[in-house]
């Protein structure tokens, strides 16, 4: 079993530990709000996380039907399959950790932004930057997706690093791995 798979589901195991509070806000498309029974909050509360706030959509390849979620600050991106809508949550946050450690972020710091997840609102879209942004990026899993025919289903981790990497104008042709990492060094402090 790979190393990021392991340390995805460990995290998994951990945040059943540790107590439930709101966090951040995911904001989904209506397909996905559909997904999820439809319950939204009318004034989500403010981020506590250094990332901010997600968009969530559900959208098919290929290789079956992913949940694609963007950070609204940084544009970082992470999947997950859409058979784990019951595990939405968690697995959402676990990939967010297991992306933050594969770029560089220490794993403390990793953690301790991944626990921010623990538990969110879902609310409707609201911007159509982050929108535009994240059509933008189910385009590279779709592609992904078919790159893979014939070698086996798609490694998610593989397509979430190369986004990290990938250059958006609305980032200012930023990376979105080094937007995270000052966030998060702002937020946490200077990694050791």
């Amino acid at each position: 079993m790979p190393a990021s798979r392991v340390r995805e589901m460990a995290y998994i195991a951990h945040l059943t530990l540790v107590g439930n509070e709101p966090m951040i806000t995911l904001k989904c498309t209506r397909k996905l709000l559909d997904l999820l029974g439809g319950v939204t909050t009318e004034e989500a509360p403010p981020p506590t996380g250094a990332l901010g706030d997600w968009y969530a959509t559900v959208t098919t390849t290929v290789a079956g039907e992913l949940i694609v979620f963007a950070n609204e600050r940084t544009l970082l991106s992470v999947a997950v399959p859409a058979a784990m809508v019951d595990a939405l949550v968690p697995a959402f946050a676990a990939r967010v950790y297991n992306l933050l450690v594969t770029i560089g972020v220490p794993e403390d710091m990793a953690r301790r932004e991944s626990e921010e997840l623990r538990e969110v609102e879902f609310a409707k879209t609201s911007s159509r930057s982050v929108l535009g942004s994240l059509n933008q990026i189910i385009l590279h899993y779709q592609l992904k997706a078919e790159g893979s025919l014939g070698s086996g289903p798609p490694v998610l981790s593989e397509a979430e690093v190369a986004l990290s990497k990938t250059l958006h104008g609305p980032l200012d042709h930023v990376h979105p791995a080094d937007i995270a990492k000052d966030l998060l060094a702002k937020r946490y402090g200077q990694a050791d």
